[in-house]
Formats: C-alpha cells, structure tokens, sequence
C-alpha cells in the first residue's frame, strides 16, 4: 500500500500556491507529484483550513460503547425478563441510542445474554390438540387403515 506524502510536502506546495510561483499543473511538475493530488490538498485547505493532513476515521461509530453495555447488563440484572422491544425502549429514552431489534439482539449475544429457554433440552410431553379434538394428530396409512 502506497504512504502517505509528509506533511511538510503538503505545505510546501501549498505556500508555492499561495505565493503564486506557477499553476496547479506547473506545482504539481515541479513537486513531482500528480495534479490530482495537488487539487485535493488545495480543496482539503479550503474545506478544513489547516495544511496538515486530515486523519481518516473510516466506517460508522459504534452505538453500543462500553457504557451502553454496562447499563444494558445492569437493567438485565435488575429485571431480567425485559423484551427486545422493552430494552429498545428504555435505550431510546435513558441512553438517547435508538437501534433495530436485530442489533440490539446481537449486541447482547455478544456480551453473553442468552434467551431463558434452551432448545437444547427435551420439549414437554404434552401434545397440542388439533381443531377436530382427536387425540392423535397423526395420520394412518393405507395399510393400517385395512386392518382396522
């Protein structure tokens, strides 16, 4: 990956500018580099007003900081049958943090809140009627029906 120009060849071009010694095109020769990049530093002053290179900070910043993270344990801790939507919720209100049910269910997976039930462990053995009200849900086949 290419570096970055210094900061002091940013300067130096752009007081050359400044002090009129030759066009964008005629600076960007003399410094060797392109006149692509002699545009952006001069549009970068003009936007920002220092010499210096801006950092980049790419990509959106976090909503869940360590801080929201230990208020949604906390409220877990207290009341620990809140919903999704609950949580939203109070998030919204006390925290001033609005997010979707999806990122708030993955944030907290991430700090290790799980759902109360378990689909790891058997499921009751009572059957759910069907709208007829026959007791057995399941069909006979062909041959069992003979022989009844």
């Amino acid at each position: 990956m290419a570096r970055a120009y210094s900061d002091d060849l940013r300067r130096k071009i752009l007081q050359a500018y400044e002090q009129e010694e030759g066009s964008e095109a005629r600076l960007a020769q003399r410094f060797r580099v392109s006149l692509g990049y002699v545009k952006k530093i001069r549009r970068q002053l003009r936007r920002t007003g220092q010499m210096e290179r801006v950092p980049h900070h790419p990509g959106r910043k976090p909503k869940f900081t360590e801080p929201v993270r230990q208020q949604l344990r906390s409220w877990l801790e207290q009341q620990p049958d809140l919903t999704l939507a609950e949580l939203q919720a109070q998030l919204r209100r006390q925290a001033g943090v609005a997010v979707s049910l999806p990122s708030l269910w993955v944030v907290l997976r991430k700090i290790g809140m799980h759902l109360k039930k378990s689909h790891s462990t058997r499921k009751s053995g009572t059957r759910k009627r069907i709208g007829n009200g026959a007791k057995n849900s399941r069909k006979l086949s062909a041959r069992s029906r003979q022989r009844s």
